[in-house]
């Protein structure tokens, strides 16, 4: 029992000075390699926390938390507080056999409510201006879609939230588990994006969805923000879909290393409504069974 708790002291010290390390690190450079560090930082926190009980967790985290208070630039204190907090949920819900997307729900909590806290709350203390981002995204698209006004861009502030959001609870889950499974931590479900399937139900609502908006906004000229979130957010759904399924087929053709060229057609545009197409017959004819249904009929 006394080696028990020995070990856990230590190994929670240790995680400890890591971040410590790791903040005085990120500060003498100057905050460029923040983000990734804050991405990392939740595996240990995760497996301490499956390792251990809650308590024992909250207290290496919040002696963590004291250390980077006293040397870590303002950004990196917030955003390891949110890495902190979402290790330990993850920890928490893997010990409770909680289920996938119940583990990528909480966690895009978690991140929703920093991104809030570091373009909203503390905007003027970071730096940090989502409209100037916004305008900058508008400068790109531009030249590929005249008819797109800036304000239409402004307005889209809390989908940008939710996406950026989304693709940080994506990459820390996925790092979670690419880590710790090589200490037989074990993962209800792979969160690898080409896992990420839709099902049926799903798919047709959000279809309805996007052609209703899309009829409001193209042709009745109902420029409300409900119809426009909700084209963006059932558009951006299917488009990550669309990626999703590529990525499988990729893998299931053992070219997994061209998945890289799926990721950067993302950034063209027209590229995207492929991807949305794709995602939308991915959805409604289970285009990957029929895939693999066939291809093992034809063997």
């Amino acid at each position: 029992m006394g080696q028990t708790n020995t070990k856990k002291l230590v190994q929670g010290a240790m995680i400890a000075s890591i971040f410590g390390v790791l903040s005085l690190l990120n500060t003498y450079m100057g905050g460029i390699i923040d983000v990734l560090i804050c991405y990392v930082m939740v595996i240990p926190v995760v497996w301490y926390g499956y390792t251990y009980n809650l308590k024992d967790n909250m207290i290496v985290c919040l002696a963590a938390m004291i250390v980077i208070a006293l040397m870590g630039l303002p950004f990196f204190v917030i955003s390891s507080f949110s890495s902190c907090v979402a290790g330990i949920f993850i920890g928490e819900a893997l010990k409770r056999k909680a289920s996938k997307g119940s583990i990528f729900f909480g966690s895009f909590i978690v991140m929703f409510l920093n991104n809030i806290f570091i373009y909203k709350v503390f905007s003027g203390l970071l730096g940090m201006n989502i409209t100037e981002e916004l305008t900058e995204v508008y400068e790109m698209l531009q030249p590929f879609i005249p008819s797109l006004s800036l304000d239409t861009v402004l307005s889209i502030e809390p989908i940008f939230l939710i996406v950026m959001s989304a693709m940080e609870t994506y990459v820390i889950l996925l790092f979670c588990q690419l880590a710790l499974s090589r200490f037989k931590i074990e993962f209800p479900g792979s969160f690898h994006i080409a896992s990420m399937h839709l099902n049926y139900k799903w798919g047709l609502i959000l279809l309805v969805t996007l052609i209703i908006s899309y009829i409001a906004i193209n042709f009745i000229q109902m420029n409300s923000m409900i119809f426009i979130y909700a084209y963006t957010l059932s558009m951006l759904i299917f488009m990550v879909e669309g990626v999703a399924f590529l990525c499988w087929l990729l893998i299931y053709l053992e070219k997994p290393k061209l998945m890289i060229l799926a990721f950067i057609g993302i950034l063209i545009p027209y590229i995207q409504i492929i991807y949305m197409i794709l995602g939308i017959i991915d959805i409604l004819t289970n285009l990957r069974y029929n895939i693999f249904y066939r291809k093992g009929m034809s063997q």
